[in-house]
């Protein structure tokens, strides 16, 4: 049912290790989709032990892309499993670029992706998309227009603050040029460092979704092999904020998509004027 774009404004602020975190805690199938555009492969090589992609990934879909394939189609075959387990969720992982400059490559396939990855709602899967910093450019407007929230993450320093600041009104314009249905907000990693959520979400007017813990060992672990069991990885802070965080979101954007399901769907003409 749910589209989340993470990204943000300057530095390393942990939108992988959150992206990840929601991921593996999500309550629902999810797939995560590391669509970096300055690539760092770091999901795959760290917590995934730097597995055989086989050519899976947003190469694949490209090339599929490329070849006439329907994206949606061959989404899942573009799909590594993210954990081990057979209970609870499916969780899978969608490879990034391989190359620094993959991404200038995959501009026509931006809109065939995010469109794939909103109809995956329709089959009860929910994504997750690792957009990396906003960058110069900003991110791709298909992922502006189908986005259900555009989570900015960032810490409570200054400098990091002064980052989102640069960003946010140029987020905020692309976002209405693409007519964007969801939200664009915040989440704060070590909130009160010096700067509590509230005050950040009083200087930018925009919502903090979640306050995640600053939490470096946590982290690293995100970054070590998946153990063979998830369980006391779970508990930790980090684990259990993002699980607080997903669960919450989750619920608050199925009650959100049965509203609009009930709202006439723009036809295809509609839905492509809003990538121009």
């Amino acid at each position: 049912m749910s589209l989340l774009v993470l990204c943000s404004a300057h530095g390393s602020p942990g939108v992988t290790t959150t992206a990840l975190a929601c991921a593996l805690t999500w309550p629902r199938d999810v797939v995560l989709v590391d669509a970096d555009r300055e690539p760092s492969q770091a999901v795959l090589a760290g917590f995934l032990q730097g597995t055989d992609v086989g050519g899976r990934g947003l190469a694949g879909l490209a090339q599929a892309h490329r070849d006439g394939f329907d994206v949606l189609d061959q989404l899942d075959r573009q799909t590594l499993a993210l954990t081990g387990e057979q209970a609870g969720p499916s969780r899978r992982f969608v490879p990034g670029f391989a190359r620094p400059g993959s991404a200038a490559l995959f501009e026509t396939v931006w809109h065939p992706l995010a469109d794939a990855l909103k109809q995956l709602g329709g089959m009860g899967i929910d994504a997750i998309v690792d957009a990396g910093r906003v960058g110069c450019d900003g991110l791709p407007r298909p992922l502006h227009a189908l986005a259900d929230r555009l989570i900015v993450l960032t810490r409570s320093a200054l400098p990091d603050l002064a980052a989102v600041a640069l960003a946010m009104p140029g987020l905020r314009e692309r976002h209405a040029r693409s007519a964007g249905f969801g939200q664009v907000g915040l989440a704060v990693v070590g909130p009160d460092r010096p700067y509590s959520a509230r005050e950040i979400a009083a200087q930018f007017d925009a919502p903090v979704w979640a306050g995640l813990p600053w939490a470096p060992k946590d982290a690293a672990a995100l970054a070590q092999p998946a153990p063979a069991r998830l369980d006391r990885l779970l508990e930790r802070p980090l684990l259990r904020a993002a699980r607080a965080f997903a669960s919450g979101l989750s619920s608050e954007l199925c009650a959100q998509s049965e509203l609009v399901s009930r709202q006439p769907v723009p036809d295809a003409l509609e839905r492509e004027v809003a990538y121009v």
